[in-house]
């Protein structure tokens, strides 16, 4: 036989996120670069809230949070989790490849894509039952790039054996026909985030039924979970979905 490689000659991987360095970048799995990345991102707290990840004082302390206030048939999802907090070095990347801050950025989305994977494998019993997953679209022309639609591209290639119901990006479920107000920024009052929440469903268009599943809805961060309310109504009441549940990249700390 050919000659025998082994574990300790294989390069090391060099951490998130220096991941445009690392020599995985082309080849390396969800697993590894999951676990490569968990040295570095900071996980939600130790104590925080079921619905929407937030930070708690205590195990019983109310979220601040107006949806996790509301019942689940009212806010029209039952949780959303996190592969990790919004804060550096996590925060910087995510808005590098969103915005194109950075030449190359694109290339974030292979490695989010593996880390969304990375999060499903490692979950694997609480999204059993998930019956279809794919992530809350942008719009056509986005500049610099359809990063939701990017990203959900990398974890249905890099999801290779085929585990996950993740939706063929060349046969989405879920579009965005046209674009809408931005709700980003942390400045952005409530109300201002509900209405910008709500022309985005506005925008949306099913390509797929969704009729009587639950669906796993992916986006990249999640501050007030605004646009899960509002896009999961649409999918719950307009598609007939069973049940909505969400998982982002990351967590706005509170």
């Amino acid at each position: 036989g050919g000659p025998v490689t082994n574990a300790a000659d294989l390069p090391r991987p060099l951490g998130f996120p220096n991941c445009r360095l690392c020599a995985y970048k082309g080849n390396g799995t969800p697993a590894l670069c999951a676990k490569c990345a968990a040295r570095t991102l900071r996980p939600l707290a130790e104590h925080h809230c079921a619905v929407c990840g937030q930070n708690l004082v205590t195990p019983t302390s109310n979220c601040w949070n107006i949806i996790c206030g509301w019942e689940p048939r009212v806010r029209h999802f039952t949780r959303v989790d996190a592969v990790a907090l919004y804060v550096t070095p996590l925060e910087q990347t995510i808005k590098e490849y969103k915005y194109g801050q950075k030449p190359g950025s694109i290339g974030w989305g292979t490695i989010f894509g593996r880390l969304i994977v990375g999060w499903l494998n490692a979950h694997a019993a609480e999204v059993a039952d998930i019956d279809l997953i794919f992530g809350n679209p942008t719009a056509p022309g986005r500049a610099p790039l359809q990063h939701i639609e990017a990203m959900m591209k990398a974890a249905h290639a890099e999801d290779s054996l085929g585990r996950w119901p993740i939706a063929d990006p060349e046969s989405p479920v879920l579009i965005k026909q046209y674009e809408t107000k931005k709700s980003a920024g942390g400045g952005v009052r409530w109300g201002e985030k509900i209405e910008a929440a709500r022309e985005h469903a506005a925008a949306l268009k099913l390509r797929q039924s969704v009729e009587s599943k639950r669906v796993l809805l992916v986006d990249d961060v999640f501050t007030t979970g605004s646009q899960f309310y509002t896009v999961g109504k649409f999918l719950m009441e307009t598609g007939k979905a069973k049940e909505v549940r969400g998982l982002v990249l990351a967590r706005v700390p509170g």
